[in-house]
Order: structure tokens, then sequence, then C-alpha cells
């Protein structure tokens, strides 16, 4: 059975959403400044959702075969 892009997309976001908030109070934890956990957050989420995404997708077609 393969997977569906809405699924993995769905999948994507929400592992997104987990990662990038342990990323962000990470970032806030270590620095002690929330502006810059926000801008480590942001930039995390944005970069490896797309790369996430195509990771899947990859592991999808190569699975198929």
């Amino acid at each position: 059975m393969t997977e569906s892009y809405k699924s993995t997309l769905l999948k994507t976001l929400i592992w997104r959403v987990i990662a990038t908030t342990i990323t962000t109070l990470s970032a806030w934890t270590v620095t002690g400044e929330v502006k810059y956990g926000l801008t480590v957050g942001a930039l995390d989420f944005v970069l490896k959702t797309v790369v996430y995404f195509f990771f899947e997708r990859a592991w999808v077609r190569k699975n198929a075969k």
C-alpha cells in the first residue's frame, strides 16, 4: 500500500510541529532569548519541512518498486 500525498503532508506537518517546538525551546533555553528561540524555530520549521516531505515521497517510491 502506498501513502498518499495528503497523508505524507499531514505526517510531515505533525512531526515538524513537535520537532520545531523542541528546537525552539532548546534555543530559548540555551540563549535565554525568546526572540532567538522563535527565529531558530521558524527557520528550522521551513527548511526541514520541505526536506522531510521530499524524503518521505522518495521513501514511498522506493518501497513501491
